[in-house]
């Protein structure tokens, strides 16, 4: 009798273990992206703003982020282990060199809870240090930064947004193997989009130009009835004997289940003087998704 009651515990043992097993959620995996958008009057550029992509695989995340701080973006890689209740903590020190003469150190620290559906509620920080050649070092924090992130399925649903939505994911661009993050915000009336927030690179005919933040060409962009919003903007600077053309496009589809559309950022250099194309420097078309 004692043997039988003995397999008979086992048994049930087993039985609960697996039922566990079955109910455990899955480990996140996959791209997650979205930052924080501070809203306007604050500083677009400024303090606060940060655009964060993730990839996740069983028990590893890697981030790509730029947290802004008054005298500039500072942006950096990291790769931190995820625990068993999903949250992660990066912290260090990254240094680069965004374009000649230029150096950045970052010193950062984020940290979240990641599930299959992305971060609620994330932090993290910053303290960027900008060597210029010729000029004074500057050196400028981000603050605490509160973020969201998702995982977007590419649905858009009801069009339309809601009174101060919010959206978070990620663009096509990969930088170290992440997709890009992106974040807009929509105003309190529901009637434009104030502002989204993304970071692209540019391709040369013989470099790259990585950009740490970017923003909607012109901000407060009409939503339609349909839930669309589009915008291109064309400038161009002369500058001794070149002239440069920039070019920035900018269009979506929101709805109540998420958002997604398009953007590119192109620049043309010509000579002043013949008119000869010198160089074309080009995002190409880059396409993005959020949810809400």
């Amino acid at each position: 009798m004692r043997a039988r009651a003995a397999v008979a515990v086992a048994l049930t043992a087993l039985a609960l273990t697996a039922a566990a097993m079955a109910q455990a959620p899955a480990p996140p995996a996959g791209n997650f992206g979205g930052g924080r958008v501070v809203p306007l009057p604050a500083d677009p550029q400024g303090a606060g703003n940060a655009v964060i992509g993730m990839r996740a695989t069983p028990g590893k995340l890697q981030i790509e982020a730029t947290l802004r701080g008054n005298c500039g973006g500072g942006t950096f890689s990291a790769r931190t282990a995820i625990a068993s209740d999903g949250s992660f903590l990066a912290k260090g020190t990254h240094r680069r060199g965004p374009e000649p003469g230029v150096r950045v150190k970052t010193v950062y620290e984020i940290a979240g809870t990641l599930t299959a559906g992305g971060v609620e509620q994330g932090t993290a920080k910053a303290t960027n240090e900008i060597r210029v050649a010729g000029q004074d070092t500057v050196s400028c924090k981000s603050g605490p930064v509160s973020f969201n992130a998702r995982r977007p399925s590419g649905q858009i649903g009801t069009p339309g947004a809601a009174p101060d939505a919010r959206y978070f994911g990620v663009t096509s661009e990969k930088r170290h193997g992440v997709r890009r993050g992106i974040v807009l915000r929509v105003s309190s009336d529901a009637k434009t989009l104030t502002r989204a927030l993304y970071a692209v690179t540019q391709r040369c005919n013989k470099r790259t130009l990585p950009a740490d933040f970017i923003d909607t060409p012109r901000r407060n962009l009409k939503i339609d009835s349909k839930g669309r919003v589009k915008d291109r903007v064309g400038f161009t600077i002369r500058d001794g004997k070149t002239a440069t053309r920039f070019e920035e496009r900018f269009s979506g589809t929101l709805g109540s289940a998420g958002a997604k559309g398009t953007l590119s950022f192109t620049d043309r250099t010509t000579s002043r003087k013949t008119g000869k194309l010198l160089e074309t420097c080009t995002t190409g078309s880059i396409r993005w998704k959020t949810a809400p």
